[in-house]
């Protein structure tokens, strides 16, 4: 109970603001806003490492910052602002206690104060550091002595359970892992409002599937990652985020707010874990490409050529920014990475042998999403299209290239690999396998919708999606381009 009073209120309450010019009155906004507290909550570690001062000082500065600074955009912009059609009310409401009801059903492990290895030896103790201020979280990340424990890991949760701490004091520790706890469920509400959110231009029907689903996602979530995602690690929270930018940035059609929830999630993706990092970097590439796409004229002027690019590239760094910072600042102190300080005595082929071995048992749901994704290509393609969804390509190239970088982070690493897939692949492939069954769920949504379509030719069309912009609303989808090209 404490962990969720300072989750509503040390984190939500602090980030509501900024959720709500984000995503307005989508049901995300319930599960956006501590996201988007606990991101402060890491830059504010941040700066407590590099500047100094104490996580509450820090943290106050950063969220009146960006409190003001939201509020002066929305004045600025609010005149030039394009109509949006939020969700129906009783939709909202009816999306939020789905969600909320099927993420209950897994946190009632919570009542069991467990703690696993990596939830005590790196992220309470990183929390306890950040707790200490600027000085004990210097020293304790620079300790020779506990260079084995990944001291370089980005600080979203650490700062979370620091910020428990100040509320509550150190009387009990189990806090951290609540917080951690709370907000991957919260991560996984993002996904889950996200595949509702696919359905909402359709009859009722299929927004009562899209709903189903999205709680059934929720539950889809916690089961892939297993009983350590409830004793305190990170990997879920990290995974989730990043799949949420994916379904908000790559799948759902193109909109201001499906951008800026996307670019949140890809924040909190990068500050969780430093997969994340890399994930939400490749995540945001394709966004950017998505929302600006590459132009095949040769005889492009030079400047709107420049300008082009210029917005891609912010398209990334922007949302990037808070995590490279962290990772350039941790060099910039003396501490590396432990995977990659020595190299391994075993052969290429022995590890890329292992790799694949080890990998496969835990994707076992990919030949099911192949199958739904040529039956949907086949059959649904034309109501996918109609619906603005993204070309169900980005997805995959996403899932393509984070399942790549894993597969080289074993290759090159310098554990031994057979002790290192034992005691990891299992949460290193918990984004492919989200990002995959929310694949199969925003297939099943347009399913039901193309099944109410083609029994009931003589109603009236689908409306439009309430998160396309009026400015997008016209434009042809991302496969209807690339068949004109």
């Amino acid at each position: 109970m404490r962990a969720l009073l300072v989750l509503a209120v040390g984190l939500g309450a602090v980030g509501a603001l900024p959720a709500v010019a984000a995503a307005r009155r989508s049901p995300v906004v319930v599960f956006l806003a501590p996201l988007v507290g606990a991101g402060m909550a890491a830059v504010a570690a941040l700066i407590e490492l590099g500047v100094g001062g104490s996580l509450v000082v820090d943290y106050a500065a950063v969220a009146v910052t960006v409190n003001v600074a939201v509020i002066g955009w929305w004045l600025a912009a609010r005149r030039a602002a394009q109509p949006w059609a939020a969700p129906e009310w009783r939709w909202s409401i009816f999306t939020v206690l789905i969600v909320l009801g099927c993420l209950a059903i897994p946190l009632t492990a919570l009542r069991a104060p467990m703690f696993g290895w990596d939830a005590n030896s790196i992220w309470l103790t990183h929390s306890l550091m950040v707790y200490g201020g600027h000085h004990e979280l210097l020293t304790g990340l620079q300790n020779v002595a506990y260079q084995f424990s990944n001291p370089d890991y980005p600080p979203l949760a650490p700062a979370a359970g620091a910020l428990a701490f100040e509320f509550f004091g150190l009387g009990n520790l189990h806090l951290a892992v609540d917080m951690t706890v709370l907000l991957t469920a919260c991560a996984v509400g993002v996904v889950g409002t996200g595949i509702a959110a696919a359905g909402l231009g359709g009859r009722r029907p299929a927004r009562i599937t899209a709903v189903t689903v999205a709680g059934a996602i929720c539950l889809v979530g916690f089961a892939v990652s297993g009983v350590p995602e409830v004793q305190g690690l990170t990997d879920l929270l990290w995974a989730a985020a990043a799949a949420g930018a994916v379904i908000w940035g790559l799948v759902l059609p193109r909109s201001t707010q499906a951008l800026a929830v996307a670019w949140i999630c890809a924040v909190v993706a990068s500050l969780t874990k430093n997969e994340g990092l890399t994930t939400a970097l490749l995540v945001l590439v394709l966004i950017a490409l998505r929302y600006r796409p590459l132009t095949l004229h040769p005889r492009t002027p030079a400047a709107p050529l420049a300008r082009g690019w210029a917005e891609r590239l912010g398209f990334v760094v922007l949302p990037a920014l808070p995590g490279l910072a962290w990772a350039g600042l941790i060099r910039l102190i003396g501490v590396h990475d432990a995977f990659f300080d020595s190299a391994s005595t075993e052969t290429p082929l022995t590890r890329a042998e292992a790799t694949m071995a080890g990998m496969a048992p835990h994707l076992a749901v990919a030949p099911v999403a192949v199958a739904v994704l040529l039956a949907g290509c086949w059959f649904l393609r034309g109501d996918r299209e109609r619906a603005h969804l993204g070309n169900p390509a980005w997805l995959w190239i996403s899932c393509a290239g984070a399942l790549a970088i894993i597969f080289a982070t074993y290759l090159v690493g310098r554990f031994e690999i057979h002790w290192w897939l034992a005691t990891s692949v299992d949460r290193t492939t918990i984004f492919a396998q989200v990002l995959l069954y929310s694949e199969i769920g925003v297939w099943l949504v347009m399913a039901a919708d193309g099944a109410l379509t083609s029994t009931d030719r003589g109603s009236s069309p689908r409306r439009g999606h309430p998160l396309t912009d009026r400015h997008d609303a016209g434009r042809p989808s991302s496969s209807s381009q690339a068949r004109a090209a």
